[in-house]
C-alpha cells in the first residue's frame, strides 16, 4: 500500500487556509512509561454543497419523527432505542442497559503496538485527523513524530470520544502525527459476502492489449488540481453571483438563532471534554472546563457517580411514562 502523505492545498481550497480550527478532543498518548498530551482537529472538512432547508419565507425547519402504524407525531418521551440483530427482529436497549455496556470513560490514547503502515489496508481507513502538541508536550511529539518516520512503523490504538470508541492508526508524516480513524473488521465487506465473482486468469493478448493502453496514460505524478471539487465551486460561485444580483436572495429568519444554538451545544461538549483527561497520579487535578480552580480526581468521579444516579431517575421516569402510555393505547384500542 502506498504511504499515505500531505500534498500542498490547491488554489480554490487556501483561501480559509488561515481560518481557526476547533479542538474536538484534548487526551494523551500513552505506551510504556510515555504520556505525551495531544488535540485532536479534524483534517477535513465536509464538501462545500451542502444547503439548509428552509420555507419560501426563510424560516428554519425542525425535524419530527412520525409513527405511520398510528400516523401520528411523535414526542421525546415517546422514543426508545431500537437494536435489529441479524434475524430481522428489533431489541428495545433502555438508557440504563445502554449506559453499561458504553466504553469508560477516558482521556488516553491507548497504544497497543507499532506496525508497519503498508500491513494496514486500504480500506480500513475511516476519518483522518491531525494530532497537535498540547502544554509542553512539544519536545515529546516532535520525538515520537521523528522516531515513527526513521523506523517506517505507525500505531494501533483505540480513544474514547463522545461517549464511542474509536480504533486509530497514528501515523507520522513530515514531523506531523496523524490519527486515521479505522474501521472494525467487521464494518468490512468481503467480495464473496456481495457476490462477486471468482477471480479467473486473463488471456495474455487481452492483458497485453490493457497494457498498452495504461501505458498510454501512465504519469510520474498526480496532478493535485485534478482532485479539485469542480461542483462545490461551481454551486459557490452561481450562489455568489445571486447574492451580488440581489436575486432569490431570502432573509435567513431563524437560521441565525439556530446556527448559534448549534455552536453553543458544540462548544459544551468541547469543554466537557478537556475534563476527560486522564491522570497518572491519584492526587493530580485536572482543570474544570471555563474555570480557572482546579478540581481534584476524585471530586470529579463523585460528581460522575451523581451525574448517573441522576440520569438512572430520569430514565426509570421515562420508562414508566412509557409503560402508562402503552396501557392507555391498549385500553383504547
Amino acid at each position: 500500500m502506498p504511504r499515505r502523505t500531505h500534498h500542498a492545498r490547491s488554489k480554490g481550497a487556501a483561501d480559509d487556509a488561515v481560518a481557526p480550527v476547533r479542538s474536538m478532543w484534548s487526551g494523551t498518548i500513552t505506551f510504556g512509561l510515555v504520556s505525551i498530551p495531544v488535540d485532536l482537529l479534524s483534517a477535513v472538512r465536509p464538501r462545500q454543497t451542502a444547503m439548509k432547508l428552509v420555507d419560501k419565507s426563510g424560516h428554519a425547519l425542525g425535524r419530527e419523527y412520525h409513527c405511520a402504524k398510528e400516523d401520528k407525531t411523535l414526542g421525546n418521551d415517546e422514543l426508545v432505542r431500537g437494536y435489529q440483530t441479524d434475524d430481522g427482529k428489533m431489541v428495545v436497549i433502555t438508557d440504563e442497559e445502554f449506559e453499561s455496556v458504553a466504553p469508560q470513560m477516558s482521556g488516553d490514547i491507548e497504544l497497543r503496538g507499532f506496525v508497519p503502515l503498508e500491513q494496514i489496508p486500504p480500506m480500513y481507513f475511516q476519518k483522518p485527523y491531525f494530532l497537535a502538541p498540547s502544554g509542553k508536550s512539544a519536545k515529546a511529539y516532535t520525538l515520537l513524530a521523528a522516531t515513527m518516520e526513521e523506523t517506517g512503523r505507525c500505531a494501533i490504538g483505540s480513544f474514547v470520544m463522545r461517549d464511542h470508541e474509536y480504533l486509530v492508526a497514528i501515523v507520522a508524516d513530515n514531523g506531523v502525527l496523524r490519527a486515521d480513524t479505522l474501521r472494525y473488521a467487521d464494518e468490512i465487506r468481503t467480495p464473496e459476502s456481495i457476490g462477486l465473482p471468482k477471480a479467473k486468469k486473463a488471456a495474455a493478448n487481452k492483458v497485453a492489449r490493457f497494457t498498452k493502453a495504461i501505458d498510454d496514460l501512465k504519469r510520474t505524478s498526480l496532478d493535485m488540481s485534478e482532485l479539485e471539487d469542480s461542483d462545490a465551486r461551481a454551486l459557490r460561485e452561481l450562489a455568489e453571483s445571486k447574492e451580488q444580483k440581489d436575486e432569490d436572495v431570502i432573509h435567513q429568519r431563524g437560521l441565525e438563532e439556530a446556527d448559534a444554538e448549534a455552536a453553543e451545544g458544540s462548544a459544551k461538549v468541547i469543554d466537557l471534554m478537556e475534563v476527560l483527561r486522564k491522570s497518572l497520579s491519584k492526587n493530580a487535578v485536572v482543570s474544570r472546563a471555563g474555570a480557572s480552580e482546579p478540581i481534584s480526581l476524585a471530586e470529579r468521579r463523585a460528581q460522575r457517580a451523581d451525574g448517573a444516579s441522576s440520569r438512572k431517575k430520569v430514565a426509570a421516569k421515562k420508562s414508566s411514562g412509557r409503560r402508562k402510555a402503552a396501557s392507555r393505547r391498549r385500553r383504547r384500542a
